[in-house]
């Protein structure tokens, strides 16, 4: 297996994406991981703050895809269906959010370097409390279902999982990946405001294209195709 050939475990660290790039100046394996119990500051998007104490799993892999754009796609599908062997149905929420019950309890931070990606991923597995500021939009695996699943154990799944959609992308089976993606997501048909920098466009989710972005129909009836931003849904507003 590829995912986790490697792995370099640390109790506390800054930032595993971080943490990855160093090691990315050292050459090392395609299909290292970090994996920590604890981060300082850990990074989500946008350079916002991830909160990630004891409880979670933090991690980040460095691979060498041939089409980074599908990255995220991959990770998302894996975090699902690693939940989804352990009896957890989340969704998916574009671009790299993934949801339990409405609330985001996992994360992807993809950064590309050169011919080289980190693929940041943030599990709020086992966490108990979240500060007041993020009860209404965070929780954890163990707070929607009061299920506590052992860390290690997901951990392996994880690997497994993101070793099969991996090698789908890296064999052109993109399509496979999108069907698995479809199938966890909960937007399509949805109306959705994007947020890309200072414009916002709003509209209803038709589909996700083969490079990932998505296939929005705005309320005035154009089709447009939307490469990355913040997706809100409507209802969440």
């Amino acid at each position: 297996m590829l995912i986790g050939n490697k792995l370099y475990y640390l109790d506390t660290v800054d930032s595993t994406n971080a943490y990855a790039k160093v090691l990315l100046e050292k050459k090392v394996s395609e299909g290292t991981v970090v994996l920590a119990d604890k981060q300082e500051r850990g990074r989500g998007r946008f350079n916002k703050q991830w909160y990630s104490p004891e409880g979670g799993i933090w991690m980040s892999v460095i691979l060498y895809p041939t089409d980074p754009a599908l990255m995220s796609i991959v990770a998302a599908v894996a975090v699902c269906e690693a939940l989804h062997l352990n009896g957890i149905l989340p969704g998916i929420k574009w671009p790299n959010d993934i949801l339990l019950n409405g609330k985001k309890i996992a994360g992807i931070l993809v950064e590309i370097i050169d011919e080289s990606v980190i693929v940041g991923i943030g599990l709020n597995l086992n966490i108990r409390t979240f500060p007041q500021e993020l009860q209404d939009i965070a929780s954890s695996v163990f707070i929607e279902t009061k299920k506590h699943l052992e860390k290690k154990m997901l951990y392996d799944y994880l690997c497994k999982q993101l070793d099969d959609c991996y090698k789908m992308l890296q064999n052109k089976q993109s399509s496979e990946l999108l069907t698995k993606w479809r199938h966890y997501t909960v937007i399509l048909g949805q109306m959705v405001t994007i947020e890309m920098g200072d414009v916002t466009i709003q509209g209803k989710v038709l589909d996700i294209s083969n490079d990932g972005a998505l296939v929005l129909m705005k309320t005035d009836g154009k089709i447009e195709r939307i490469p990355g931003g913040v997706c809100h849904l409507l209802k969440d507003r």
